[in-house]
């Protein structure tokens, strides 16, 4: 059994440990993956009915709303907790299951974040998304599949055409020499 010296020894050590960048990827990945994110909601905010409240994290819980008609849960900060505390009235979790909140992408600190409001409620105006750049790898792909077909083309007509090219340059070289 650890006495109370080894186990403060060994969280202090834990503290001050560097955690990786390959664990911040890992979360980032999870996060974008399979909680609501901005882009989830193409006009910019949707209104829902709470089905669920659960928890993610071990150390520190973050709730998590799930809603009808969206597949993925938001992830709620301490102003979402407020709003459906003061909808609600009550800090009990329970009591936010059933609640019609607005989802609304607004913008936070420079960055656009989801919020919960009351339906109704003044807001700030929504954020429309930014659609992510349309990626130019098809264009790559149909430019150097030109060049390997124009490529192979050259190939078969110098292949083919071969003998005839080799007197007509013999025949250009025989009068420049002349």
């Amino acid at each position: 059994m650890s006495t109370k010296s080894t186990q403060a020894q060994r969280i202090a050590a834990e503290a001050a440990q560097m955690h990786g960048d390959e664990h911040k990827a890992r979360g980032h990945a999870v996060v974008a993956a399979y909680r609501l994110q901005t882009n989830d909601l193409p006009e910019g905010f949707t209104t829902a009915r709470i089905h669920a409240i659960t928890a993610q994290g071990v150390e520190a819980l973050t709730p998590l709303a799930h809603m009808e008609g969206i597949a993925k849960p938001l992830a709620l900060d301490a102003e979402d907790v407020n709003t459906l505390v003061r909808m609600s009235g009550s800090p009990f979790t329970a009591d936010w299951i059933g609640r019609t909140v607005e989802v609304r992408t607004v913008r936070r600190n420079g960055q656009h974040v989801l919020r919960l409001y009351a339906p109704g409620a003044p807001t700030p105006p929504v954020v429309q998304p930014v659609p992510p750049a349309p990626r130019r790898r098809g264009l790559r792909s149909a430019v150097g599949f030109v060049l390997i077909l124009g490529l192979a083309l050259l190939a078969v007509y110098l292949v083919e055409q071969g003998p005839a090219l080799w007197t007509l340059l013999q025949d250009l070289l025989s009068s420049i020499e002349r």
